[in-house]
């Protein structure tokens, strides 16, 4: 069991009070006992004296046993102590307890042999003849006129009326000690109280700031050291307090500017564990954070790339590099490194990598490339025919009105598809620039598909192909600019018409879905290879090449027509089965 620090100061003060009062109680039993027996020894001297004073004249007339035990026994009533009378020889002559004739010689008494010595002789000793202990003092009883020893006087007291007396001083000093141990116990608990509770309140205090409530302060009644401790102990909680809120504060804004960061962020101690790393990082390596802190790069990541980067970070040197990611996703990273070094400590404490996800530059780079190789690839087909039938003109064809005109025919047949393929590029330009605005009006779905009706019709009945408008004249009006809006449908009928062979069918519906329009434009043309669906709206892309230039296509239509619903907030799809037809559908939000 652990005592408490109040019980703990409350049994040292008992245990030194009453070490105390036990050493003063022994020292004043004995002290006290010796001071009386000294007083006894000095008073019994004193009456041994006066009773040889008495008994010199019996003994220098040299009086019988019976007169000499007779004046013993008076002078032993009237002091109160055992008198005996001896003679030079040792033979008592008067004893106040016993009877004289049957006692033995006293002439080798201790107490006898000093004072013959000393002038005063004084013994302890057990008698046979009371039964008893006994203090004897002994004084030589001398002539008058000091020549010689006419005998011996001795007087005796039981020792047991010593110890009665040392007994009552005993239990006297008992009392008062006891009576001492209990003001010391009431003293030592008020003590301890005075003291403990100011250190008890600490330590709840300091549980509560260690639970985080800062509110707790000491009260503090004096201005001694504990006073002084408390004055300590509330400055302290303050400042703890501030230091803290302001370490909250920081990490607070720490954690929402990784969290707000589009970059990834991932920083390591010095064995190359996991010490932070921010949501952007994680959806980018496809990690948690839980799992990831505390573990290294390769266990979280498994991306060799990444790990030497922030290891060389961790040599302290800075390293940048791209590296590629293949799960969750495939992706291009820009990973900058660099070493974290404590300035206080001088010493290097881990590394941080920044994450750039660079693939969308790196996707536009590659459309810029490919779209870069099929302008130049598409202009130039055109500009090669123009410059061969200019040439072969010039050689001299020209002088026949029949090939100059079949040539010129060309001619003007490839300059009119450079002409459209520019025309589309201006305008692909122009819906992809963010600074180009739109007229946004409540336009009629059905009187759109008429104009771009009166664009392609004269084309689909060259080819006997029927085109039905499935849309009513009162279906509800949709959010668009109207140009544009029959520009997809020109681009989308156009295609329909091209695809479809003679004496087919092109369908145009509309009809609501989820709170906004769908079209659909279907045809009974060729159709479309599933492999080719997901990169049908991409531009320049063909699916046959010859006969999409044949047929006069800039393969930037259905990339214009993507743009522009995009460009309203709607999606485009495709479906198609090969040999039955293909379904052009786009959305549009209301009015």
């Amino acid at each position: 069991m652990v005592l408490g620090y109040r019980k703990r100061l409350t049994l040292t003060y008992l245990l030194v009070i009453l070490s105390a009062l036990v050493l003063i109680g022994v020292y004043l039993t004995r002290a006290i006992q010796g001071y009386f027996i000294a007083r006894l020894d000095d008073e019994m001297e004193a009456k041994t004296f006066l009773v040889s004073e008495l008994v010199r004249q019996g003994l220098e007339e040299e009086r019988d046993v019976t007169a000499m035990d007779a004046l013993t026994d008076r002078i032993g009533r009237e002091i109160g102590l055992r008198v005996t009378v001896i003679s030079p020889s040792g033979v008592v002559l008067g004893d106040s307890e016993e009877e004289p004739r049957t006692m033995e010689n006293h002439a080798t008494r201790p107490e006898v042999l000093e004072s013959l010595k000393t002038g005063t002789g004084m013994a302890v000793r057990y008698s046979t003849t009371l039964g008893a202990r006994l203090r004897y003092v002994a004084m030589p009883v001398t002539s008058a006129d000091g020549d010689r020893v006419v005998g011996f006087v001795r007087l005796a007291i039981p020792l047991s009326e010593v110890d009665q007396l040392v007994s009552i001083i005993r239990r006297f000093i008992l009392h008062a000690s006891a009576v001492a141990a209990l003001t010391a116990v009431a003293l030592s608990v008020l003590l301890a109280r005075n003291v403990g509770s100011p250190l008890r309140d600490m330590a709840d205090a300091a549980r509560e700031i260690a639970r985080g409530d800062f509110g707790r302060k000491i009260r503090v009644a004096s201005r001694d050291e504990l006073g002084q401790l408390g004055d300590a102990f509330n400055y302290m909680a303050a400042e703890l307090e501030h230091n803290i809120t302001e370490l909250s504060e920081r990490k607070n804004r720490m954690e929402t500017i990784l969290a707000a960061m589009a970059d990834g962020v991932i920083a390591v101690d010095p064995s190359g564990r996991i010490l932070l790393v921010n949501r952007a990082a994680c959806e980018m390596l496809g990690i948690s954070e839980e799992r990831a802190r505390g573990r290294y790069v390769l266990e979280a990541v498994r991306n060799h790339d990444l790990a030497e980067s922030l290891e060389s970070a961790r040599r302290g040197e800075a390293d940048t590099r791209e590296i590629r990611l293949r799960s969750p996703r495939q992706a291009y990273v820009g990973v900058l490194s660099a070493p974290i070094f404590e300035k206080e400590k001088d010493s290097m404490e881990g590394a941080v990598a920044v994450l750039h996800d660079v693939t969308e530059l790196r996707r536009l780079e590659q459309i810029r490339t490919d779209f870069v190789s099929n302008v130049s690839h598409e202009l130039r087909t055109p500009v090669t025919s123009i410059k061969g039938f200019v040439d072969t003109l010039l050689d001299g064809a020209m002088e026949d009105r029949e090939t100059l005109r079949r040539f010129l025919g060309i001619i003007s047949h490839e300059t009119d598809r450079l002409t459209q393929i520019i025309s589309d590029l201006l305008e692909l330009s122009r819906l992809e620039s963010k600074g180009t605005g739109m007229r946004k009006n409540p336009v009629s779905l059905r009187a759109v598909v008429d104009a771009a009706l009166g664009i392609v019709h004269d084309k689909a009945q060259q080819r006997d192909i029927d085109i039905t408008v499935d849309i009513d004249p009162a279906f509800p009006p949709v959010a668009a600019d109207e140009a544009l809006l029959v520009q997809v449908f020109v681009n989308l009928l156009d295609n329909a018409v091209k695809y479809t062979p003679e004496g087919g069918h092109v369908r145009v519906s509309a009809c609501r879905v989820d709170g906004a329009t769908r079209v659909d434009v279907s045809d009974t043309g060729i159709g479309i290879g599933p492999e080719h669906l997901p990169r049908i709206f991409e531009r320049f892309y063909r699916i046959d090449k010859a006969r999409s230039r044949q047929l006069g296509g800039t393969g930037l239509g259905l990339s214009i027509v993507k743009h522009i619903v995009e460009r309203h907030g709607g999606q485009v799809s495709v479906a198609s089965v090969p040999g039955e037809g293909s379904t052009f559908s786009f959305t549009l939000p209301d009015a």
